[in-house]
């Protein structure tokens, strides 16, 4: 590595991710092997695994005792896995939909507040919603957010209004119990919707993508400008882009679910005013 290269390093992250590396070798480390084994000052090692701790990565056996890395790498390990080919295995369902509907259509995930395009195909239309790969939104006012919060565990659901609190004053709780009650119609009839809140003249319908353990890993969404809203058009979207969800959802052996959902009367939704 140059000098040059080297400037850029932070050394703090470099010693952390060598500690991690090593903890990793065997289930748990007395601090006085793992000082030896790191060459690391004892104070550096200590605020470390301090620091590590407090996110949750490390945890202390006991009280002055070992310490060990936690599962949550593997969490971590499973997601990037799954990210990594999540995107060529449903190209042809995503390529299908938009084939069908011939509108942009999204896969999306959940990042901390946000969600992100992870792939998206877009229409033919001279009129259209074209991302940048790695565009993030807010998540809370987005159809493909709302529906990924719908589906998250109960535990996973509070820290994301913790935190979305924490990181946005407008939040306030007025906006949470609608951010709840439309997360009930959403766990009911298995799809999302947006009215031009995240884009002026676009709206969203957005549905779920499940893994083996029936957990929610992605959404397949497409943005539609209102002016291509009629209801016939608004039914068709209604059905296929769940379709292509549960479609999705097999591929990764997701246990089946079903949903309730009165079309006609969500498709009204989308034409109206």
């Amino acid at each position: 590595m140059s000098q040059n290269d080297k400037y850029y390093m932070m050394q703090s992250l470099e010693k952390a991710l060598f500690v991690i590396e090593t903890m990793a070798t065997k289930s748990n480390w007395k601090l006085k092997t793992l000082n030896e084994t790191c060459s690391i000052p004892k104070g550096t090692l200590q605020r470390i695994l301090r620091t590590l701790e407090e996110l949750g990565y490390v945890q202390q056996l006991e009280r002055g005792g070992a310490y060990a890395l936690t599962l949550k790498f593997h969490k971590l390990g499973k997601q990037i896995a799954s990210q990594s080919n999540i995107t060529s295995l449903l190209q042809p369902i995503l390529q299908n939909l938009r084939n069908k509907v011939n509108e942009t259509v999204n896969l999306s995930i959940l990042s901390g507040v946000d969600m992100v395009v992870v792939h998206q195909i877009t229409s033919s239309h001279a009129l259209q919603m074209d991302s940048i790969i790695g565009t993030s939104f807010p998540a809370y006012i987005s159809a493909s957010g709302k529906v990924f919060l719908s589906f998250l565990p109960e535990d996973e659901l509070r820290n994301f209004i913790k935190e979305l609190r924490r990181s946005n004053a407008d939040v306030n709780t007025d906006k949470i119990n609608i951010i709840y009650k439309e997360i009930e119609s959403i766990r009911k009839q298995g799809f999302g919707l947006d009215f031009e809140e995240l884009f002026k003249g676009l709206r969203c319908i957005a549905a779920p993508v499940f893994d083996d353990s029936g957990k929610i890993i992605a959404t397949i969404s497409c943005s539609v400008p209102t002016v291509r809203l009629d209801r016939s058009f608004s039914r068709k979207l209604l059905q296929e882009i769940p379709l292509a969800a549960a479609e999705a959802s097999r591929l990764f052996q997701a246990p089946e679910r079903s949903f309730d959902a009165d079309i006609d009367e969500v498709a009204e939704l989308l034409v109206a005013p």
